[in-house]
């Protein structure tokens, strides 16, 4: 194929990104239009050599839950058409630059690659992702000034997009491009925020499926699919995604629809977690199997997270019974010990900021939340070799269980880690989860 038959440059060829974006373009090619990927790898995994062995082409099960009824359907998606690597071929990349159909740049390459790196002269090929891209426009500002380029970064990052630009705009001045190239940026090259969401569990190994014999790159993912875009209803017209059967979503502020996913979608994750594997649950179709605990994450979702949210509450409501759609998907086996990587740094970022909302408008704890957030440190406290954390938390839990009671630890870790004082409201909890 042809570079010109190139659209979209895709960094990253991990499992979320072939069932998001790569469903996404598939719609639209099967409606007619003409959208091809180039998927782009910069870690030194084999898998982008093995995907091309199968010319880029690779099966889709989507599977779960969709208005109460068990969905599950395989799709063939073959929109990827070619794929490289850098740095090795940082040239093939930059060829790219100087073809006016390559409209869209997407990534994914995670938080640990959405970083600003000070990098060597701008003749040096750079390590780090937002040096490439600034590498890449320049040479597309030198070839063809005149063409527009949209970037969509998927990172699950607080506007992703600025931050983006922001480290462009870094290193034009670290290597004194001109002021020429500077205005190009903000004039032809448009960046969106945006928020993605849906569970991609990836290979469906614990499947019986015949089709995982002949496709190693048969991923899973959820019925559910949503990107929130943030922009103008005028830029739709470089938005075709918006056509896809996805959900996607343009609006001039997306801080909503991040703030309803990271409190009721993650932080109902994080709460069972601490909750289930506490009393010995191993994933969220478990908890989700007994009708008490649904009833329980339901009202938690409903009377505790939602009133926390500036949105408008049916919609919330109506979101939230999604969610406990998806938490049911009778596909996926979730464990809850995956979801519990970093969880003190998940409870800061999900779970606190509810509490001290709600105590904000109540005067008093979510006592439902609280129950959970007290279990997850008391299963920090009593598994300390099960605890999947950087080492300065497991040294710290693994610790504490020789200086003093469980109690006298408890609070100790609330007010070290959380900056919470012991009270009444987190002695019931306690008292509740000892019972």
């Amino acid at each position: 194929m042809a570079k010109s038959d190139i659209q979209i440059l895709q960094f990253g060829t991990g499992n979320f990104l072939r069932a998001f974006i790569g469903s996404m373009v598939q719609d639209l090619n099967e409606k007619g239009n003409t959208l091809n990927i180039c998927v782009i790898q910069s870690t030194t995994s084999k898998s982008i050599q093995q995907l091309a062995e199968q010319e880029y082409s690779f099966k889709l099960l989507v599977a779960g839950v969709q208005d109460g009824q068990e969905v599950s359907h395989i799709r063939q998606i073959n929109c990827i058409k070619e794929g490289l690597r850098l740095p090795e071929e940082a040239d093939r990349f930059f060829e790219f630059a100087s073809q006016s159909q390559v409209k869209w740049i997407i990534s994914n390459v995670t938080e640990a690659g959405m970083v600003m790196k000070k990098e060597e002269s701008m003749e040096q090929f750079a390590e780090s992702f937002a040096g490439r891209l600034t590498q890449w426009l320049y040479r597309r500002y030198q070839t063809i000034p005149g063409s527009e380029i949209v970037i969509l970064p998927c990172e699950l990052l607080p506007e992703n997009g600025v931050l983006l630009k922001k480290f462009i705009l870094t290193h034009l001045e670290n290597w004194q491009l001109s002021s020429e190239f500077k205005g190009w940026l903000h004039s032809n090259v448009k960046f969106h925020n945006s928020l993605v969401d849906r569970i991609v569990p990836g290979f469906p190994s614990h499947l019986d499926l015949k089709e995982k014999d002949s496709d190693p790159f048969l991923v899973q993912a959820e019925p559910y699919s949503l990107w929130a875009i943030e922009g103008m209803e005028s830029d739709r017209d470089h938005l075709p995604f918006c056509e896809s059967s996805s959900e996607v979503i343009i609006s001039k502020d997306i801080s909503g629809y991040s703030l309803r996913k990271v409190r009721i979608l993650n932080a109902s994750h994080t709460a069972m977690t601490g909750h289930g594997l506490l009393h010995g649950i191993e994933t969220v179709g478990e908890w989700m199997g007994d009708s008490k605990r649904e009833k329980f994450l339901l009202e938690m979702i409903q009377e505790e997270i939602i009133p926390t949210i500036p949105l408008n509450e049916d919609k919330l409501i109506s979101y939230g019974k999604e969610v406990l759609d998806r938490f049911r998907n009778p596909f996926v086996a979730h464990k809850l010990s995956d979801i519990s990587l970093n969880s003190l740094a998940k409870i800061k970022s999900r779970l606190l900021p509810i509490l001290v909302d709600f105590q904000k408008k109540t005067s008093h704890f979510p006592p439902k939340l609280t129950l959970c957030l007290v279990a997850l440190l008391l299963f920090y406290l009593r598994n300390p070799d099960k605890i999947r954390d950087d080492q300065e938390v497991k040294g710290w839990f693994g610790k504490r269980n020789n200086e003093g009671t469980e109690v006298e630890n408890l609070q100790v870790a609330l007010a070290a880690w959380l900056n919470l004082e012991w009270n009444a409201e987190l002695e019931l909890a306690y008292n509740k989860l000892i019972k």
